[in-house]
């Protein structure tokens, strides 16, 4: 390996809550690996903390479909402009989490200019037309992946892509004491909890969290139970503060998703890496998903599955009812809701099948695994 390398920057790009702390996970442990190198980037407060000099921070940019994007074209140009400096100024490689959308121009500008390009937790080409997978096989050097079958999905296509695991096992922090979890929240210490988990990003709270929440105030007034929302650590608490005011039973949990997940019977939950982990966790739940009209009529026309919560898709199954932009109606979602509660057998059935997820997402370790890939590659790459 050569002296220099260790002294270059890499540059890494994360663009939501998820990304952030898959990315964090993996600087640190590239830096146990290799201690003493530089990276800098966009990602979130988790990244920071690891040591990563933010260019930008994702709250910036928490946009999410097509139409929203229009509307933050120049910041998302002015970051791509900031970025694509940083390449010139010199760095190692760029390692892209994640975020799509962004990433894969990002992925292009930088093969362009020479510079190796990794992908960590590959773009849901398999849920889209394969023709977009050409675009990794043009600026993709090196595909790490979470899931065994995107293995052979990119196999079929002439592209070697390695398996690393999920690193949500990872992030999944010790279960606090129920007890203490309650006291320090102000819920009752026995009624059964539904979860609220409206999303990471600010489009995403805005479209489901009133729906979600008067959901659960109809779910509320026919079962006994408390309603707990979780706030992604970045999203304003301006827009949780209206909903509380309006629905006065609701709780808000100001620590990560994954904590209160452990504690829910059931929950509603926006389509995303949420619905994995409330699978990891064995919480059945009903899944939203809601974008603007011409961003869901552009996705039908490319999306080519059937099902569009990630717990579903790798079950290989429609395990939890998802609900879909006009269908998200709060009295629909409190029936099903209802049924959790009031039907034990279905509740059992529903747990004993999500039980699966565990044995999909490979074996703890996933960002140490990652890490000893990126540096394996690089470390070829210089020699």
């Amino acid at each position: 390996m050569t002296d220099q390398f260790p002294s270059k920057k890499i540059l890494i790009v994360a663009g939501e809550a998820s990304g952030d702390q898959h990315a964090a996970a993996l600087v640190q442990e590239m830096n146990r690996i290799t201690p003493g190198r530089q990276f800098c980037g966009m990602g979130g407060d988790m990244m920071k903390q690891a040591g990563v000099e933010l260019l930008y921070h994702i709250g910036r940019l928490a946009v999410i479909g097509f139409t929203e994007v229009l509307k933050h074209l120049p910041l998302i140009h002015r970051i791509q402009k900031r970025l694509e400096a940083e390449m010139d100024a010199g760095v190692a490689a760029v390692i892209l989490v994640d975020y799509p959308g962004f990433n894969l121009r990002i992925a292009r500008i930088a093969k362009k200019k020479g510079v190796p390009v990794i992908y960590y937790i590959s773009p849901q080409l398999w849920a889209w037309r394969e023709k977009r997978v050409e675009k990794i096989r043009k600026y993709v050097d090196l595909m790490l992946v979470l899931f065994k079958f995107e293995v052979d999905f990119y196999r079929k296509h002439g592209i070697e892509a390695r398996f690393v695991g999920h690193p949500l096992i990872d992030h999944f922090p010790p279960p606090e004491p129920e007890a203490q979890f309650r006291e320090r929240y102000g819920i009752h210490p026995e009624k059964p909890i539904l979860g609220l988990f409206p999303g990471s990003r600010k489009m995403e709270v805005e479209h489901l969290l009133r729906p979600m929440a008067e959901a659960a105030e109809i779910v509320q007034n026919r079962v006994d139970c408390e309603v707990v929302v979780s706030r992604a650590a970045h999203v304003e608490p301006a827009l949780f503060r209206e909903v509380q005011n309006r629905f006065g039973r609701i709780r808000l949990a100001d620590c990560p998703g994954q904590q209160l997940m452990q504690h829910c019977y059931a929950a509603y939950v926006a389509s995303g890496t949420a619905t994995l982990e409330l699978g990891y966790a064995r919480v059945p739940m009903v899944v939203l998903y809601r974008v603007s009209p011409l961003t869901y009529r552009l996705g039908r026309f490319l999306i080519k599955i059937d099902m569009i919560a990630l717990v579903n898709i790798v079950a290989g199954e429609k395990i939890v009812p998802e609900f879909i932009q006009k269908d998200i109606d709060p009295e629909n979602l409190a029936g099903v809701m209802q049924r959790y509660f009031e039907e034990p057998s279905e509740y059992q059935a529903i747990r004993e099948k999500l039980a699966r997820i565990r044995g999909a997402l490979g074996d703890p370790g996933a960002s140490r695994r990652a890490a000893q890939h990126i540096v394996q590659f690089l470390k070829v790459a210089v020699d």
